[in-house]
């Protein structure tokens, strides 16, 4: 049984990082890191947020500005593990994944090394912009016994398509109502139950 793990959002909170470059590249922002963060867990983009608050910026500017910079070292620092991270991974023994849809290959292992994860997986997968993750998922040869975890609900319909199960995590990028669109196999809200969910899983494959 493979566990795959999105990252951002689901095991790395870098909510600090897009609040911090969102407001330097709108300088007119007057949002807390809560407001901000409350309209992306609803599921409320850059494009609409300029929009409605903004709209004397062009969003395709500030979006090849954003997707420039996002991923640049001086973001990066603003990152961190959630508590639970590495006590999550510790905790499986099956083979673990990463998946991601992290531009640059070489600042992701830099980071994952960084904070002491890289080891915890057994390959890492980044689409670069150069491919979905569904198509990754295609190529693993996935199973109806495997688990993908995710925060956001792309990644869930992607799971879905592959055959494979999914869990939802609330703590990310959208919260558990609008996780629920998507219908993912589970919704959790606490690391645990992932944990538990692997062990039953580990359970029904023997």
């Amino acid at each position: 049984m493979k566990i795959l793990f999105d990252l951002d959002g689901t095991i790395l909170d870098s909510s600090e990082r897009l609040y911090r470059l969102f407001c330097e590249l709108i300088p007119d922002c007057t949002f807390t890191k809560e407001d901000y963060w409350n309209l992306k867990r609803n599921k409320i983009n850059h494009k609409m947020i300029l929009e409605k608050y903004f709209s004397e910026y062009d969003f395709n500017e500030f979006n090849t500005k954003w997707l420039k910079l996002i991923e640049d070292e001086k973001y990066l620092k603003s990152d961190k593990l959630y508590d639970f991270t590495i006590p999550l991974l510790k905790s499986i023994n099956n083979d673990i994944f990463l998946i991601t849809a992290r531009q640059s290959r070489k600042n992701l292992l830099e980071e994952l090394e960084w904070f002491g994860i890289k080891e915890y997986f057994k390959d890492i997968y980044v689409t670069e912009n150069k491919i979905e993750k569904v198509d990754i998922l295609r190529n693993l040869h996935i199973t109806s016994e495997d688990i993908l975890v995710s925060d956001m609900g792309k990644d869930i319909l992607a799971g879905k398509e592959v055959g494979i199960k999914t869990v939802g995590v609330s703590w990310g990028f959208m919260n558990e109502e609008k996780l629920k669109e998507y219908k993912p196999d589970f919704i959790v809200s606490d690391y645990n139950e992932i944990i538990k969910i692997i062990s039953k899983g580990v359970m029904y494959a023997r």
